[in-house]
């Protein structure tokens, strides 16, 4: 079976970049076409630590490569609508960075591009639902009866522009992105959540402020309430004012127990808290295959209408909605 040539555009999002690169490059399935970013330096250090074929700062030379069936995307959000256009419009599947658009106007013409050319259009918050598996048959199982109430703590400290080296980033320029700390991890959360307890986001109330770094262009301090269809009340406080202990926490409450993770008191157990006590819940691995393994399968499946991004565009609008929220003052209603 022939591989799937994979080109990367754009290196702003490293986080997820060097995790594709490394998949790309050792994956069975896979083949590293090319990678294009702005920046040489950037891309010399990429080719002495991964097998792509070329590196080059032509973005259109990557998405119009007959031999890159798959685009990622992975540069600011900004830049990202228009290598997301390109490569559609070059007949090439695409995952793109999180957040996929700097407004719902141009996600959706992004997924109706996708659906007319029949690409598969797929953003990494989607990575969000990945754990929803092990947790949805935790509470399948009864074992903290119904679930009434989700909370989750992570202070993070500022996004680095580049693995050991500290300075602005585009996280941190409105001009790139559309929002700051709350969202950046936030959003995860949500299209976790959704697959989680499979509803929907139906009111939200949000607050944001600068509580550590007052000159940024975003917030550096986010918390989010969040209304389930199934009525389940998330309570989602995230943010970029961390320094060197970074705390975070997660607790899923339900009528009969709690399942409770918190990295400082616990190290990476998860524990299940009842009336008889707490001991260590094993939850099982997240789904297995790698940051691509869903994009691939929609592409091996032939799923590209309705487009995947779909998904994406609802957690992007639920995210919008907490920031128009703490905006007005207001509760808003999906």
């Amino acid at each position: 079976m022939a591989k799937l040539g994979i080109g990367v555009v754009g290196l702003d999002h490293w986080y997820t970049a060097f995790a594709v690169l490394a998949e790309a490059s050792k994956g069975r399935r896979l083949k590293l076409v090319g990678v294009s970013d702005p920046s040489r330096e950037r891309l010399e250090e990429v080719k002495r630590s991964h097998s792509a074929g070329y590196v080059t700062t032509n973005s259109r030379k990557v998405s119009a490569d007959p031999e890159v069936q798959l685009v990622c995307s992975l540069g600011n959000t900004r830049d990202n609508v228009k290598v997301v256009r390109a490569a559609l419009a070059a007949g090439k599947h695409v995952a793109c960075v999180k957040p996929m658009a700097m407004n719902l106007r141009q996600a959706d013409e992004m997924i109706a591009l996708a659906e007319r050319q029949g690409c598969v259009l797929w953003s990494f918050d989607q990575l969000g639902r990945m754990r929803a598996a092990a947790l949805r048959a935790i509470i399948k199982r009864g074992l903290i009866g119904q679930p009434i109430s989700f909370h989750q703590t992570a202070w993070s400290g500022l996004p680095l522009p580049w693995p050991g080296r500290t300075g602005t980033s585009w996280w941190i320029d409105a001009r790139l992105a559309p929002f700051g700390a709350w969202a950046d991890h936030a959003i995860y959360t949500i299209d976790m959540l959704r697959a989680l307890f499979d509803a929907e986001v139906v009111r939200v109330h949000g607050e944001i402020a600068n509580k550590r770094y007052p000159k940024l262009s975003v917030e550096d301090y986010g918390v989010g309430t969040l209304e389930f269809s199934n009525g389940v009340v998330a309570v989602l406080e995230h943010t970029w004012t961390g320094g060197p202990y970074y705390p975070s926490w997660t607790k899923i409450a339900g009528t009969h127990g709690v399942i409770h993770t918190e990295s400082a008191a616990f190290g990476d157990k998860t524990m299940l808290v009842t009336a008889k006590g707490a001991k260590p819940l094993k939850l099982g691995g997240a789904r297995g295959g790698g940051m691509l393994a869903a994009v691939l399968d929609f592409i091996a499946k032939g799923q590209a209408n309705p487009s995947p991004a779909r998904e994406s565009r609802t957690n992007l609008a639920a995210t919008f909605a907490v920031y128009r929220a703490a905006k007005t003052g207001r509760y808003v209603t999906l």
